[in-house]
Protein backbone atom coordinates (compact mmCIF):
# COMPACT_ATOMS: atom_id res chain seq x y z
CA UNK A 1 0.00 0.00 0.00
CA UNK A 2 1.34 3.44 -0.92
CA UNK A 3 2.04 6.16 1.61
CA UNK A 4 -0.81 8.27 0.21
CA UNK A 5 -3.31 5.42 0.64
CA UNK A 6 -2.08 4.84 4.17
CA UNK A 7 -2.60 8.50 5.03
CA UNK A 8 -6.15 8.36 3.68
CA UNK A 9 -6.93 5.42 5.94
CA UNK A 10 -5.33 7.02 8.99
CA UNK A 11 -8.42 9.07 10.10
CA UNK A 12 -10.59 5.96 9.85
CA UNK A 13 -8.07 3.91 11.84
CA UNK A 14 -7.90 6.59 14.54
CA UNK A 15 -11.69 6.69 14.70
CA UNK A 16 -11.92 2.94 15.18
CA UNK A 17 -9.24 3.15 17.87
CA UNK A 18 -11.25 5.82 19.68
CA UNK A 19 -14.32 3.58 19.63
CA UNK A 20 -12.31 0.75 21.17
CA UNK A 21 -11.09 3.09 23.91
CA UNK A 22 -14.62 4.32 24.69
CA UNK A 23 -16.03 0.79 24.77
CA UNK A 24 -13.27 -0.33 27.13
CA UNK A 25 -13.76 2.72 29.36
CA UNK A 26 -17.54 2.46 29.59
CA UNK A 27 -17.64 -1.32 29.75
CA UNK A 28 -19.01 -3.93 27.39
CA UNK A 29 -21.55 -5.13 29.96
CA UNK A 30 -22.97 -1.64 30.41
CA UNK A 31 -23.34 -1.19 26.67
CA UNK A 32 -25.00 -4.60 26.35
CA UNK A 33 -27.44 -3.59 29.08
CA UNK A 34 -28.52 -0.58 27.04
CA UNK A 35 -28.79 -2.64 23.86
CA UNK A 36 -31.10 -5.14 25.58
CA UNK A 37 -33.62 -2.34 26.03
CA UNK A 38 -34.10 -2.05 22.30
CA UNK A 39 -37.38 -3.25 20.83
CA UNK A 40 -39.00 -3.30 17.39
CA UNK A 41 -40.05 0.33 17.88
CA UNK A 42 -36.41 1.34 17.33
CA UNK A 43 -37.05 0.85 13.59
CA UNK A 44 -39.16 3.99 13.71
CA UNK A 45 -35.97 6.08 13.59
CA UNK A 46 -36.04 5.41 9.84
CA UNK A 47 -39.18 7.55 9.51
CA UNK A 48 -37.88 11.00 10.58
CA UNK A 49 -34.65 10.45 8.65
CA UNK A 50 -36.51 9.55 5.46
CA UNK A 51 -38.95 12.45 5.84
CA UNK A 52 -36.23 14.98 6.61
CA UNK A 53 -34.01 13.81 3.77
CA UNK A 54 -36.90 14.06 1.31
CA UNK A 55 -37.66 17.61 2.45
CA UNK A 56 -34.02 18.64 2.16
CA UNK A 57 -33.99 17.63 -1.51
CA UNK A 58 -35.96 20.62 -2.76
CA UNK A 59 -33.77 23.65 -1.91
CA UNK A 60 -31.23 22.37 -4.45
CA UNK A 61 -33.91 22.12 -7.14
CA UNK A 62 -35.13 25.63 -6.28
CA UNK A 63 -31.62 26.92 -7.03
CA UNK A 64 -31.96 25.65 -10.61
CA UNK A 65 -33.71 27.49 -13.38
CA UNK A 66 -37.22 26.12 -13.76
CA UNK A 67 -36.49 24.53 -17.16
CA UNK A 68 -33.63 22.50 -15.64
CA UNK A 69 -35.42 21.21 -12.54
CA UNK A 70 -35.99 17.44 -12.42
CA UNK A 71 -39.30 16.02 -11.30
CA UNK A 72 -40.01 15.81 -7.58
CA UNK A 73 -39.37 12.06 -7.49
CA UNK A 74 -36.02 12.48 -9.27
CA UNK A 75 -35.08 15.35 -6.95
CA UNK A 76 -35.75 13.19 -3.90
CA UNK A 77 -33.94 10.21 -5.42
CA UNK A 78 -30.87 12.38 -6.04
CA UNK A 79 -30.89 13.61 -2.44
CA UNK A 80 -31.03 10.07 -1.02
CA UNK A 81 -28.24 8.94 -3.34
CA UNK A 82 -26.03 11.88 -2.37
CA UNK A 83 -26.72 11.42 1.34
CA UNK A 84 -25.80 7.75 1.16
CA UNK A 85 -22.60 8.50 -0.72
CA UNK A 86 -21.70 11.30 1.70
CA UNK A 87 -21.98 8.89 4.63
CA UNK A 88 -19.50 6.49 3.02
CA UNK A 89 -16.99 8.96 1.64
CA UNK A 90 -14.85 11.55 3.45
CA UNK A 91 -14.08 15.08 2.20
CA UNK A 92 -16.31 17.08 4.54
CA UNK A 93 -19.52 15.28 3.66
CA UNK A 94 -19.50 16.64 0.11
CA UNK A 95 -18.02 13.83 -1.97
CA UNK A 96 -21.42 12.34 -2.77
CA UNK A 97 -23.11 15.56 -3.88
CA UNK A 98 -22.21 15.25 -7.60
CA UNK A 99 -24.48 12.18 -7.68
CA UNK A 100 -27.38 14.59 -8.01
CA UNK A 101 -26.18 15.63 -11.44
CA UNK A 102 -27.13 12.19 -12.77
CA UNK A 103 -30.78 13.31 -12.80
CA UNK A 104 -30.06 16.47 -14.80
CA UNK A 105 -29.84 16.97 -18.55
CA UNK A 106 -26.19 17.15 -19.71
CA UNK A 107 -26.64 20.80 -20.64
CA UNK A 108 -27.66 21.63 -17.06
CA UNK A 109 -24.41 20.40 -15.51
CA UNK A 110 -23.04 23.87 -14.77
CA UNK A 111 -26.35 24.96 -13.21
CA UNK A 112 -26.38 21.78 -11.15
CA UNK A 113 -22.86 22.31 -9.83
CA UNK A 114 -23.62 25.91 -8.89
CA UNK A 115 -26.84 24.81 -7.19
CA UNK A 116 -24.92 22.20 -5.18
CA UNK A 117 -22.51 24.86 -3.89
CA UNK A 118 -25.33 27.17 -2.83
CA UNK A 119 -27.47 24.35 -1.45
CA UNK A 120 -24.68 23.09 0.79
CA UNK A 121 -24.10 26.60 2.12
CA UNK A 122 -27.80 26.88 2.97
CA UNK A 123 -27.65 23.45 4.61
CA UNK A 124 -24.72 24.52 6.78
CA UNK A 125 -26.52 27.72 7.76
CA UNK A 126 -29.56 25.70 8.82
CA UNK A 127 -27.24 23.49 10.86
CA UNK A 128 -25.88 26.59 12.55
CA UNK A 129 -29.42 27.59 13.55
CA UNK A 130 -30.12 24.14 15.00
CA UNK A 131 -26.82 24.25 16.90
CA UNK A 132 -27.79 27.65 18.33
CA UNK A 133 -31.07 26.14 19.55
CA UNK A 134 -29.19 23.22 21.08
CA UNK A 135 -26.79 25.60 22.82
CA UNK A 136 -29.70 27.64 24.20
CA UNK A 137 -31.37 24.46 25.48
CA UNK A 138 -28.09 23.38 27.09
CA UNK A 139 -28.10 26.49 29.29
CA UNK A 140 -30.81 24.92 31.43
CA UNK A 141 -28.97 21.58 31.67
CA UNK A 142 -25.98 20.36 33.64
CA UNK A 143 -23.63 20.86 30.69
CA UNK A 144 -20.80 23.32 31.42
CA UNK A 145 -21.72 26.87 30.48
CA UNK A 146 -18.42 27.23 28.64
CA UNK A 147 -19.37 24.31 26.40
CA UNK A 148 -22.80 25.80 25.69
CA UNK A 149 -21.20 29.14 24.90
CA UNK A 150 -18.69 27.55 22.55
CA UNK A 151 -21.50 25.69 20.77
CA UNK A 152 -23.43 28.95 20.40
CA UNK A 153 -20.39 30.69 18.89
CA UNK A 154 -19.84 27.84 16.43
CA UNK A 155 -23.53 27.89 15.49
CA UNK A 156 -23.49 31.63 14.88
CA UNK A 157 -20.34 31.31 12.77
CA UNK A 158 -21.85 28.49 10.71
CA UNK A 159 -24.99 30.50 10.09
CA UNK A 160 -23.30 33.76 9.12
CA UNK A 161 -20.21 32.39 7.43
CA UNK A 162 -22.17 30.56 4.75
CA UNK A 163 -23.62 33.78 3.38
CA UNK A 164 -20.23 35.42 3.51
CA UNK A 165 -18.74 32.51 1.60
CA UNK A 166 -21.48 32.75 -1.05
CA UNK A 167 -20.73 36.43 -1.54
CA UNK A 168 -17.01 35.72 -1.74
CA UNK A 169 -17.17 32.87 -4.24
CA UNK A 170 -19.55 34.81 -6.46
CA UNK A 171 -16.75 37.35 -6.86
CA UNK A 172 -13.78 34.98 -6.62
CA UNK A 173 -14.74 32.76 -9.55
CA UNK A 174 -14.69 29.31 -8.00
CA UNK A 175 -15.75 27.71 -11.29
CA UNK A 176 -12.84 29.05 -13.31
CA UNK A 177 -10.35 28.21 -10.59
CA UNK A 178 -11.73 24.69 -10.19
CA UNK A 179 -11.65 24.31 -13.96
CA UNK A 180 -7.91 24.83 -13.96
CA UNK A 181 -7.60 21.98 -11.46
CA UNK A 182 -9.74 19.77 -13.68
CA UNK A 183 -7.60 20.61 -16.70
CA UNK A 184 -4.46 19.80 -14.74
CA UNK A 185 -5.71 16.39 -13.63
CA UNK A 186 -7.69 15.37 -16.72
CA UNK A 187 -5.47 16.87 -19.39
CA UNK A 188 -6.71 16.33 -22.94
CA UNK A 189 -9.73 14.35 -21.74
CA UNK A 190 -11.22 17.54 -20.31
CA UNK A 191 -13.51 18.78 -23.10
CA UNK A 192 -15.72 21.43 -21.49
CA UNK A 193 -13.65 24.63 -21.42
CA UNK A 194 -16.69 26.81 -20.71
CA UNK A 195 -17.96 24.80 -17.74
CA UNK A 196 -16.14 26.89 -15.13
CA UNK A 197 -17.40 30.19 -16.54
CA UNK A 198 -20.95 28.81 -16.66
CA UNK A 199 -20.74 27.70 -13.03
CA UNK A 200 -19.54 31.16 -11.99
CA UNK A 201 -22.35 32.83 -13.92
CA UNK A 202 -24.94 30.59 -12.25
CA UNK A 203 -23.52 31.30 -8.77
CA UNK A 204 -23.59 35.03 -9.46
CA UNK A 205 -27.27 34.78 -10.43
CA UNK A 206 -28.02 32.91 -7.22
CA UNK A 207 -26.20 35.46 -5.08
CA UNK A 208 -28.01 38.41 -6.66
CA UNK A 209 -30.71 40.30 -4.80
CA UNK A 210 -33.39 38.87 -7.11
CA UNK A 211 -32.66 35.36 -5.80
CA UNK A 212 -32.99 36.19 -2.10
CA UNK A 213 -36.52 34.84 -1.87
CA UNK A 214 -35.42 31.48 -3.26
CA UNK A 215 -32.45 31.37 -0.89
CA UNK A 216 -34.60 32.32 2.09
CA UNK A 217 -37.14 29.62 1.25
CA UNK A 218 -34.34 27.09 0.82
CA UNK A 219 -32.79 28.00 4.17
CA UNK A 220 -36.16 27.70 5.92
CA UNK A 221 -36.89 24.30 4.37
CA UNK A 222 -33.41 23.02 5.24
CA UNK A 223 -33.96 24.08 8.84
CA UNK A 224 -37.35 22.34 8.97
CA UNK A 225 -35.76 19.24 7.42
CA UNK A 226 -32.96 19.20 9.99
CA UNK A 227 -35.49 19.51 12.82
CA UNK A 228 -37.46 16.59 11.37
CA UNK A 229 -34.31 14.45 11.14
CA UNK A 230 -33.45 15.42 14.73
CA UNK A 231 -36.67 13.73 15.87
CA UNK A 232 -34.86 10.41 15.34
CA UNK A 233 -32.89 11.10 18.53
CA UNK A 234 -36.09 11.43 20.55
CA UNK A 235 -37.47 8.27 18.94
CA UNK A 236 -34.23 6.41 19.68
CA UNK A 237 -34.26 7.51 23.33
CA UNK A 238 -37.90 6.48 23.61
CA UNK A 239 -37.14 3.06 22.12
CA UNK A 240 -34.36 2.64 24.70
CA UNK A 241 -36.77 3.57 27.52
CA UNK A 242 -34.41 6.32 28.58
CA UNK A 243 -35.64 9.06 30.95
CA UNK A 244 -35.36 11.93 28.52
CA UNK A 245 -36.96 15.22 27.57
CA UNK A 246 -37.34 17.20 24.37
CA UNK A 247 -34.56 19.44 25.69
CA UNK A 248 -32.14 16.52 25.98
CA UNK A 249 -33.11 15.25 22.54
CA UNK A 250 -32.49 18.70 21.04
CA UNK A 251 -29.08 18.94 22.70
CA UNK A 252 -28.03 15.47 21.56
CA UNK A 253 -29.26 16.07 18.01
CA UNK A 254 -27.05 19.15 17.74
CA UNK A 255 -23.87 17.34 18.82
CA UNK A 256 -23.01 15.96 15.31
CA UNK A 257 -23.26 19.49 13.91
CA UNK A 258 -20.68 20.72 16.41
CA UNK A 259 -18.34 17.78 15.85
CA UNK A 260 -18.59 18.13 12.08
CA UNK A 261 -16.57 21.34 12.35
CA UNK A 262 -13.48 19.33 13.32
CA UNK A 263 -14.26 15.83 12.07
CA UNK A 264 -15.93 16.18 8.66
CA UNK A 265 -12.90 14.68 6.91
CA UNK A 266 -13.38 11.43 8.87
CA UNK A 267 -15.88 9.05 7.23
CA UNK A 268 -19.16 9.39 9.15
CA UNK A 269 -17.19 11.09 11.96
CA UNK A 270 -16.48 7.62 13.26
CA UNK A 271 -15.13 7.63 16.79
CA UNK A 272 -15.68 11.36 17.26
CA UNK A 273 -19.47 11.17 17.37
CA UNK A 274 -19.36 8.22 19.74
CA UNK A 275 -17.09 10.03 22.18
CA UNK A 276 -18.98 13.33 22.00
CA UNK A 277 -22.39 11.71 22.52
CA UNK A 278 -21.08 9.59 25.41
CA UNK A 279 -19.70 12.72 27.09
CA UNK A 280 -22.88 14.76 26.58
CA UNK A 281 -25.09 11.93 27.80
CA UNK A 282 -22.98 11.65 30.94
CA UNK A 283 -23.20 15.41 31.51
CA UNK A 284 -27.00 15.27 31.13
CA UNK A 285 -27.23 12.62 33.83
CA UNK A 286 -27.78 9.80 31.37
CA UNK A 287 -25.60 6.75 30.89
CA UNK A 288 -22.53 7.38 28.68
CA UNK A 289 -23.27 3.96 27.18
CA UNK A 290 -26.53 5.43 25.95
CA UNK A 291 -24.55 7.87 23.80
CA UNK A 292 -22.67 5.02 22.14
CA UNK A 293 -25.90 3.14 21.47
CA UNK A 294 -27.54 6.25 19.99
CA UNK A 295 -24.72 6.62 17.48
CA UNK A 296 -24.83 2.88 16.77
CA UNK A 297 -28.52 3.16 15.89
CA UNK A 298 -27.78 6.06 13.55
CA UNK A 299 -25.03 4.07 11.86
CA UNK A 300 -27.38 1.10 11.44
CA UNK A 301 -29.86 3.49 9.89
CA UNK A 302 -27.16 4.54 7.41
CA UNK A 303 -26.52 0.89 6.55
CA UNK A 304 -30.25 0.32 6.07
CA UNK A 305 -30.31 2.99 3.37
CA UNK A 306 -27.02 1.91 1.72
CA UNK A 307 -28.67 -0.60 -0.67
CA UNK A 308 -31.12 2.14 -1.68
CA UNK A 309 -28.19 4.38 -2.62
CA UNK A 310 -26.76 1.76 -4.97
CA UNK A 311 -30.19 1.06 -6.47
CA UNK A 312 -30.84 4.76 -7.09
CA UNK A 313 -27.46 5.30 -8.72
CA UNK A 314 -27.99 2.31 -10.98
CA UNK A 315 -31.44 3.51 -12.05
CA UNK A 316 -30.64 7.23 -12.46
CA UNK A 317 -31.83 8.71 -15.74
CA UNK A 318 -31.02 12.28 -16.84
CA UNK A 319 -33.82 14.63 -17.71
CA UNK A 320 -34.23 15.34 -21.42
CA UNK A 321 -32.71 18.56 -22.72
CA UNK A 322 -35.06 21.53 -22.51
CA UNK A 323 -34.78 24.49 -24.86
CA UNK A 324 -34.33 27.97 -23.37
CA UNK A 325 -37.57 29.78 -22.60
Amino acid sequence: MSTRSSLRLLPLALGLLLIAVFVARIGVATIQSELRRLGPESLLILVPYAAGTALSAFPWAWCLERRFRPRATATIAGRFAASGANALLPFFGLAGEPCRLLWLAPGARAEGLAAIVVDRLLYNSAGGLLLLLGAAAALSSALPRALSGAAAVVGAILFGLSFGVLHAISRWGIGRRSQRLLQRFLGSSYREPELGASVDAAIQRLSAASARRRLGAGLLLHFVARVVVAVEIYVALWSLHAPTTLRDALILSSVPIATSVVASSIPSQIGVQEGAQAFVCGALGLSPALGLVLVLLQRLRQLAFAPLTLLLLASARPRAEVQPE
